[in-house]
């Protein structure tokens, strides 16, 4: 049963570094049930709205006294900033959450359970603090080959730079799949993934990098041994990113993976947050498919988000004729990467 949370997103509901906020709007009733919006920004407003997808029934309000009247038992901290430095306005909300005997769940880099005030507080209102990000250092283990043997078929979402829809593209299509009557797992790398409900997951950039691929693997086997098939695998930033490509490499060698779909904005003529020219979606595919010596990109799942459908779509058809490639946003036609996730691991004989 989910939890019914309040998520904490002040000034940044809708917005690329909000992106925990968002997608526990827009998925909602996983692992909790988001029951407000804090951002006073857009107060008094539905958060399906600020979205962009309609009402959903989620009210954004400012203070966390407002949010206590929708009855939630935890607050998710749904942003993620410079350094896990928390601005003194979300501290405050914090400390009221504790007081009001919220449990808080946070992927910061900065631990709230570490936190001196914090952890008092927690204390003193026998409060649980969730440090999604902080490693269990007893499931270290090297990489060992064991997911080379896997009964499931193991797919890798991947991308092109972050924040370009790998979230969006495993949630869609991992729930195709399972409309589809598969039994889809889904292996979350990330901290919005695992508070999005995935069925196993461990924030990788939080481990020491010799142990980063072997957690990937055991995450896998351990859904195969439950008999999900195929089991999805979120990645993070990419390959060619020169900040955080240790980490896509990382989870790329821990799953080797059957088949990669390839988040991507063709839109995007920069990294995110940087001024490096993006790399040619080309380049990327080479990459992946030279350092996998398993793996095939077989669909590009872009990320369409703020823009008009029939851009969308525009663009898309124009991919695929340039790649030879199927091409969907996985809003508008999630079918479209199912299947080519179901042909390549039906050749392999996977499912």
């Amino acid at each position: 049963m989910s939890k019914r949370a309040v998520v904490l997103a002040e000034g940044l509901l809708g917005t690329i570094i909000g992106k925990t906020a968002n997608i526990l709007v827009m998925y909602n009733r996983r692992l909790f049930e988001v029951v407000a919006i804090i951002d006073s920004t857009h107060a008094g407003s539905d958060a399906g709205e600020v979205l962009g997808l309609g009402r959903l029934s989620i009210p954004v309000v400012s203070t966390i006294e407002e949010a206590i009247e929708f009855e939630p038992e935890a607050l998710i901290v749904g942003v993620a900033t410079i350094g896990g430095v928390l601005p003194e306005r979300c501290r405050a909300i914090i400390r009221e959450a504790i007081k009001h005997g919220l449990e808080i769940w946070s992927g910061l880099h900065y631990f709230l359970s570490e936190d001196p005030e914090f952890s008092e507080l927690a204390s003193r209102y026998n409060v649980r603090i969730v440090d999604v990000r902080k490693p269990p250092k007893d499931k270290l283990r090297i990489w060992s080959g064991d997911v080379l043997k896997t009964r499931c078929g193991r797919v890798l979402v991947a991308g092109t730079d972050c924040a370009v829809g790998k979230n969006v593209a495993v949630l869609e299509l991992s729930a195709q799949l399972m409309r589809r009557g598969y039994k889809a797992g889904i292996v979350a790398t990330g901290q919005t993934m695992i508070l999005a409900g995935a069925h196993a997951g461990m924030v990788i950039d939080a481990i020491p990098s010799d142990f980063c691929p072997g957690i990937v693997e055991r995450l896998i086997l351990d859904l195969d041994r439950e008999g999900y098939n195929p089991v999805m695998v979120e990645g993070q930033a990419s390959l060619l990113h020169p900040a955080y490509g240790q980490v896509s490499l990382a989870i790329l060698y821990g799953c080797m993976p059957d088949a990669v779909v390839l988040a991507h904005d063709p839109w995007r003529k920069n990294r995110g947050g940087m001024r490096i020219p993006m790399d040619s979606i080309e380049r990327e595919i080479e990459a992946i498919e030279f350092l996998a010596r398993t793996a095939k990109v077989i669909a590009i799942a872009v990320m369409g988000y703020g823009r008009k459908r029939d851009e969308v779509i525009e663009m898309c058809d124009r991919l695929e004729k340039d790649l030879g490639l199927p091409v969907a946003d996985p809003r508008i036609d999630p079918g479209k990467l199912a299947e080519a996730v179901i042909r390549r691991l039906h050749e392999l004989g996977k499912i």
